[in-house]
């Protein structure tokens, strides 16, 4: 049996502290129960960090700073590199964790969140070499040097993944790093953060902060001693971060989810272009900010296209995250499941034609978590489903006459994260691409995951700044030009 396999029912981790800083772990704060959504048990629990327990972990932070900042950007790569060893000799039971905190299938915490956080490490270690560090202008040497202590606050959908994007870049930096993990995944941030300090990291120049948004992720973008806020997810959410970081001036980095599109041109070769689209759009359950959930194709080709939609969901398989050939897990919550529910049952009452599949709950052992996909078509283009983010598996046709109709769809959003745009020609495409307000666009098929230097982030309201490869190290840097 693999080690996953071994994993599989993960129980019985007890409660974690609400706080790693340095070598201490600090046990203050009210409990927080982690369901696993397959299960529908508790497998632990984590604790409230409060203002007080903030405040130490900045403090902390702010000591080990000068020491890291002035740390040679090479030995600075060498220790990121160092992490992303210790994560694949790891990454069975971090892979694990993530599937038992928040239901992601197997093979896809494997691929995700313990192979993609150590190519994002080589490729932040790479970065911080090549990095132009000093430059010369106009007679001054123009410097980038840390920004100071970051604030990462990560998500719960592509929780190691995100914590290694924000945190990798910021080391990188020279800065130093408070994380405050999503509540409902908080077991693998510790064993992150534990591959980073047996890597030769100072143990005081990552903190970690366990507790809910409106406490303790309220208490760190707010805190005077932050420099940097990085965070991710919803737009309300980063509203209010970004508005309690303004009270001290720190600079923050926002990304904040998207509605993304699939433009399909009319040359495509529509019997591999689409199911392919459709395992992007739900990929995790649907539970991607990048997940493409508009697919904005040509009318001309409707008749082909809806079969194709059809067979392609019949292929997916629901069940157990731990067995190997299932395809798609629980939603990471029966509350969120509920949420998702809703919003179908919204999209029903407005009128919306359902294309493929059934938008109902599953009954699958004892889990209340899982919602089995649909697709709906004929909305209005004001329609719920069509302008927000369900974060589900809920996808939408939409039909064009031309390809000028594509790209006024396409950018017809209050967001702007990433595209997907499918031709035979690839001139064609990339000249589309670039008409689209998006931050990433993705040609024929080419995935994120196989590009970790490629800046990620958005325009509009899925926000700003950008994570991965030398872009993500500026962000966490200032400049200073030296004048003689």
């Amino acid at each position: 049996m693999s080690a996953i396999g071994e994993l599989a029912e993960i129980t019985g981790l007890g409660t974690g502290p609400a706080a790693l800083i340095g070598d201490r772990e600090l046990a203050d704060g009210a409990p927080i129960p982690v369901i696993n959504p397959f299960t529908d048990r508790e497998i632990g629990a984590t604790r409230e960090a409060g203002t007080d327990v903030v405040d130490e972990a900045v403090a902390a932070a702010a000591d080990a700073l000068p020491a890291w900042a002035q740390t040679p950007p090479a030995q600075r790569a060498a220790v990121l590199r160092a992490t992303a060893d210790l994560i694949d000799r790891r990454g069975d039971r971090i892979a694990a964790l993530v599937t038992a905190e928040m239901g992601m299938p197997t093979t896809l915490s494997t691929a995700t969140q313990q192979a993609l956080p150590a190519t994002v490490l080589r490729a932040t270690a790479d970065a911080a070499e090549s990095f132009p560090w000093e430059q010369v202008a106009d007679g001054a040497i123009v410097r980038h040097v840390a920004g100071g202590v970051v604030a990462a606050i990560t998500p719960w959908n592509m929780p190691v993944h995100q914590i290694i994007a924000k945190v990798a870049a910021a080391l990188a930096a020279g800065c130093t790093v408070v994380l405050k993990p999503a509540e409902a995944t908080p077991f693998d941030a510790a064993l992150v953060r534990g591959c980073f300090i047996d890597a030769g990291l100072p143990a005081g120049a990552l903190a970690i902060v366990n507790g809910t948004g409106p406490v303790t992720g309220q208490a760190l973008a707010a805190h005077p001693g932050i420099a940097h806020v990085s965070f991710t997810g919803s737009v309300r959410a980063g509203r209010a971060v970004a508005a309690a970081a303004a009270e001290s001036l720190a600079r923050t980095t926002l990304e904040l989810g998207g509605k993304s599109p699939a433009v399909v041109l009319p040359d495509a070769d529509l019997d591999a272009v689409v199911p392919r689209i459709l395992t992007s759009g739900l990929v995790n359950s649907g539970q991607a900010c990048n997940a493409t959930s508009r697919l904005v194709v040509p009318a001309a080709h409707a008749d082909h296209i809806e079969p194709l939609i059809d067979a392609a969901l019949g292929r997916f398989v629901f069940g157990d995250p731990t067995a190997p050939d299932t395809t798609h897990g629980p939603l990471a919550s029966a509350a969120h499941a509920r949420r998702v529910l809703d919003r179908i049952d919204e999209t029903r009452r407005v009128g919306a034609r359902v294309i493929a599949g059934t938008g109902e709950r599953l009954s699958i052992g004892d889990s209340r978590s899982f919602v089995s996909p649909i697709v709906f078509g004929d909305l209005d283009p004001t329609a719920t489903a069509v302008r927000e983010e369900i974060f589900g598996p809920v996808l939408v046709v939409q039909y064009y006459r031309d390809v000028a109709e594509a790209i006024t769809l396409a950018n017809d959003s209050q967001y702007g994260l990433s595209a997907e745009v499918w031709s035979a020609d690839r001139d064609h495409a990339l000249e589309v691409a670039t008409r689209l307000e998006v931050g990433q666009v993705k040609v024929n098929g080419v995935r994120t995951r196989e590009r970790p230097a490629v800046p990620f982030g958005g325009l509009k309201n899925s926000g700003y700044g950008r994570e991965l490869g030398s872009a993500g190290i500026a962000e966490f840097t200032e400049i200073q030009a030296v004048m003689a």
